[in-house]
Order: C-alpha cells, then sequence, then structure tokens
C-alpha cells in the first residue's frame, strides 16, 4: 500500500513538471507569430484567376521568418493536396517566386468556422529574410488543372519568427 502511494506521488509530481514545462512553449508558440491573415473565398470556390495579396507589415530591423502556407476545405474536397504560386513582391518588383504543396491528409486539423466543420491543412514552412523597413507582399494563386477548386473556404499565410 505504501509503495502504491509513494508511486502516484513520483506520478503527480512529474505530471506537475511536465505542465510547467510545457506551459512556456505552449504560450512561446504565440510570441513568434509575427502576421498572419485569412482570406475568404467567396461561394468557396478558389477560381485561378482569384489571385489573392497578403501584405507583410515592415519591420524595424532585419529578420528571418518562416513563412507557412494554410487552406480551409470542406471534408468533402476530394483532393490531397492543392499545389499553388507564391511570389513575393518588394513593391511592384518580384523577389522570388516558389510553388507550394500543401498536403491536405498529412498534416490537418478539423475545427468549425462559423458553424462550418472544416480542414486546416499547412504546407512547409519557406524561410524568408525580411530586410528593414521594406513592404513585402505575397502573391498567391492556385496551380491545379481542375478550376475552380470547389469546397476550398479560405486561403492564409503565417509568417512567424
Amino acid at each position: 500500500m505504501r509503495r502504491l502511494h509513494t508511486l502516484s506521488i513520483y506520478i503527480g509530481m512529474l505530471c506537475l513538471m511536465m505542465g510547467l514545462l510545457g506551459l512556456p512553449l505552449l504560450t512561446s508558440c504565440q510570441d513568434n507569430l509575427y502576421y498572419t491573415l485569412y482570406q475568404d473565398l467567396p461561394e468557396h470556390q478558389w477560381d485561378s484567376n482569384d489571385t489573392l495579396y497578403f501584405s507583410i507589415p515592415p519591420t524595424e530591423h532585419d529578420l528571418d521568418v518562416a513563412v507557412t502556407f494554410s487552406v480551409r476545405t470542406s471534408p468533402s474536397f476530394r483532393y490531397q493536396d492543392i499545389v499553388a504560386r507564391a511570389e513575393l513582391l518588394d513593391g511592384n518588383a518580384v523577389v522570388s517566386s516558389l510553388p507550394i504543396n500543401i498536403t491536405l491528409y498529412g498534416n490537418n486539423e478539423e475545427s468549425a468556422h462559423d458553424g462550418v466543420l472544416q480542414n486546416e491543412s499547412y504546407s512547409k514552412p519557406q524561410a524568408l529574410h525580411m530586410q528593414a523597413n521594406h513592404n513585402y507582399t505575397l502573391r498567391v494563386t492556385h496551380l491545379m488543372r481542375l478550376n475552380p477548386l470547389d469546397e476550398v473556404n479560405s486561403v492564409g499565410v503565417i509568417v512567424e519568427r
């Protein structure tokens, strides 16, 4: 009986320590967030002619960030990924262009938005060096053969330090 009591004390202490250590990890994720924006798509369709623009606020100092793209789809979306292109603009000049592959079933989270069940999926983070006081814009279009893509609710960009 004494052994069970001692074991429960150790387990309780371990849970407390993990909770205290895990709390800063959970709260530090929000500290790294520099910018995030989702754009809802009308009629839950993403047409290849629907170019989405995300204006990232300028920084006071040079900053290395990770850019992740996100797509929210309905559970009935029938593809496993979305291929898109993001162009980084500095003012009106294209600084770089990169393909994006957002895997929908490998890393998605199910959530409800405005009472509608949807899957939220993410691309792999892309490294970006932002120079101080520059206005960067991301221009995003999808490159899928099917057009428009039905059941796409919104597209987002997440920028983390």
